[in-house]
């Protein structure tokens, strides 16, 4: 018998047949029902990835960040490792997806909050009251003279009599042109993308011309439907990055994409979950996807590699080389994005291996080296960019705050969407929450981390150090000092019990949490003194600070500043933006002049590298701390 029947049968013997049969997974969540079929043996966790509906799972997959926890119905599960108590999170009766192989038919539920993406995609102005006549999108009405005996020219050499006859020609376009033109009765519109006839619509639809800007962060992909003509934003929506299930932040995503067939698999969801949100914008407004001819993408090095299927190895080992830093252009086609086939989708320049287009977008929008003084731009996300610019030069730097400005690392964290506490003020003994949808709470999303970590410090149940207040402290004596308590030896606050503010289980703010809390905020404060040590002013020499971002729309300026996010900048000088990364590269959607700048632009820019800064790693662990508020701490 052949080595591999013997196998294949062997391994039905140790296994079992029932090891190849299709069980029925339906999963319920967010009010809808999802059915579908898998093999036994294979990982939920995969299943749920797979069929697009998985929303956590922000460690990799590796059990540790319990956010794809999920409830079983009816039916079980087999543990990945054999030990079925490792499938239980935290006393909730849940398991967690990614240790759970499928076994047998099963009925799961998912029950987290929707993120609200829409209010993290606030719609750039791009400058309205600045019109542009340098477009790459031109769109022509031409009447065709109709052929005879006398006149034989083709149709091709008809259309580019009028548009140009040295124009580039997109060979897509020759198969159905016979038709289009005689349809129209030789009444036709030319479509011109950077001086390439693209296409042949019938009649006259010059006004029809759409573009997309695209910023693809870490944690949220933001999309922005745009009038190529009037440059107005039509619309906006985003979603949460697909290959969040793979890991939070880039580092475990690049671990991810190790090997062609994964890096393949990351670009797909990447792909897959940019191109739902356009077509939704698309439909919404009834517009023929063949009408978007152009789309500007923005984002971290590590997240444009990814949507390019490129991989990004070299970006987590020293010394951090891209495979490209310049502008990228790909044909819509080859990506397989919801637009013309023909038409251009451009990815601004990277800057360096850890600062990427964004930033370069957040430089755009700002425009840093024309303005008079010293001037900071700050995107507080994941990977914590920061952009210097003085008189006609631009520093810059990624400080990798990590994850847990989005909620994530977080013991009840989640990101800004419905049920999530945004806001807390503790005040006369009592916590009041402000909770996203005004339902209510089921976790905290990173400002409202921030608000909670300010408030306790500011009632002295947490001490500059970071620490909470211990069992003995005299902090405990006030009316807020019994919502503090030890559980499994570690110090945490209550923001809600269970069922004291509707919420099913008991919403606290670990000594862990804090931690999280501390080491991102300390990446942005260093970050900030590193690039001011470089050109040698002190921070109180800085005319403004902005914050980009949509995370900085909804921050406290004033809590930011008490725990020292930026240390030495008074709150008044600190300016929220909203999503600059995008507003920039709608600037490079609508204008040639606008794209040719930031070609410019990217190549004068200093990259810092944090990693390898002498002082770096002395100014980090200086700003761990909060600063004092002239009262006693927590002991």
């Amino acid at each position: 018998m052949p080595g591999s029947v013997f196998a294949f049968l062997n391994g039905f013997g140790q296994q079992g047949w029932a090891d190849m049969s299709i069980m029925n997974i339906e999963v319920l969540a967010g009010g809808k029902r999802y059915r579908f079929q898998s093999e036994a043996g294979t990982s939920l966790k995969d299943c749920l990835l797979k069929a697009g509906i998985l929303e956590g799972a922000e460690c990799g997959g590796r059990g540790i960040c319990g956010k794809c926890a999920v409830k079983v119905r009816s039916g079980t599960l087999a543990p990945v490792e054999g030990d079925e108590s490792f499938l239980m999170t935290r006393g909730d009766g849940k398991v967690l997806a990614c240790q759970s192989l499928i076994r047998e038919d099963v009925v799961i539920e998912i029950s987290a909050g929707r993120d609200d993406v829409r209010r993290k995609v606030r719609l750039p102005n791009l400058q309205k009251e600045k019109k542009y006549s340098d477009s790459l999108i031109e769109k022509k009405f031409i009447q065709l003279s109709k052929p005879s005996l006398r006149d034989q020219a083709s149709d091709l050499e008809r259309i580019l009599a009028q548009v140009g006859k040295n124009k580039k020609v997109a060979f897509s376009l020759l198969g159905g042109l016979p038709e289009i033109v005689r349809k129209a009765d030789f009444e036709v519109t030319a479509v011109l993308v950077e001086d390439e006839l693209i296409a042949v619509e019938p009649g006259d639809t010059h006004a029809l011309r759409y573009g997309f800007i695209l910023d693809i962060g870490t944690t949220t992909i933001a999309v922005y439907l745009v009038d190529l003509l009037s440059g107005e934003v039509l619309d906006a929506d985003g979603t949460a990055n697909p290959q969040r299930v793979f890991g939070a932040d880039v580092l475990s995503r690049i671990t991810a994409a190790a090997g062609r067939e994964n890096l393949e698999k990351m670009q797909a969801v990447t792909i897959k979950g940019i191109s739902e949100t356009m077509r939704g914008l698309l439909r919404s407004l009834s517009i023929d996807e063949n009408h978007v001819y152009s789309v500007v993408a923005v984002g971290n090095t590590t997240m444009s590699h990814l949507f390019l299927g490129v991989d990004p190895k070299n970006l987590s080992v020293a010394p951090f080389i891209p495979c490209y830093r310049p502008r990228t252009v790909v044909k819509g086609g080859r990506l397989g994005l919801p637009m013309h086939p023909e038409g251009t989708v451009h990815v601004l320049a990277n800057i360096s291996g850890y600062v990427g287009s964004d930033t370069l977008g957040v430089a755009m929008a700002t425009k840093l080296w024309e303005q008079k003084g010293y001037s900071l731009a700050v995107d507080i996300g994941t990977n914590g960019e920061i952009i210097l610019g003085y008189k006609g030069w631009l520093l810059a730097c990624s400080a990798a705050a990590g994850p847990a400005f989005e909620g994530a690392h977080i013991q009840n964290g989640m990101r800004a969407g419905d049920g999530a506490i945004e806001s807390v003020l503790l005040e006369n003994g009592t916590v009041r929450l402000g909770v996203i949808g005004d339902m209510p709470p089921q976790g905290i999303c990173g400002s409202g981390l921030i608000d909670a970590v300010a408030e306790l410090l500011r009632c002295g149940l947490l001490g500059v150090s970071g620490r909470l207040a211990g069992e003995k402290s005299p902090a405990l004596s006030q009316p807020l000092g019994g919502r503090l308590r030890t559980v499994g030896g570690m110090r945490e606050f209550v923001l809600a019990f269970a069922g004291e503010q509707g919420n099913e289980r008991d919403i606290v703010i670990t000594q862990k949490d804090i931690r999280e809390l501390q080491l991102a905020k300390a990446a942005i404060a260093a970050g900030i003194a590193v690039l001011l040590k470089e050109v040698k002013i002190e921070a109180s020499q800085i005319d403004r600070i902005y914050l980009a971002g949509a995370f900085g729309n909804y921050l406290d300026r004033e809590k930011a500043v008490a725990l020292g996010m930026f240390p030495g900048i008074s709150v008044d000088k600190i300016i929220p933006i909203g999503n600059a990364a995008a507003e920039g590269a709608g600037l490079c959607l609508l204008s040639l002049g606008e794209r040719k700048m930031a070609d410019r632009i990217a190549s004068f820019v200093k990259p810092v590298e944090l990693s390898t800064h002498v002082e770096f790693n002395d100014l980090f662990v200086r700003e761990i701390g909060f600063p004092p508020l002239g009262g006693k701490g927590a002991s």
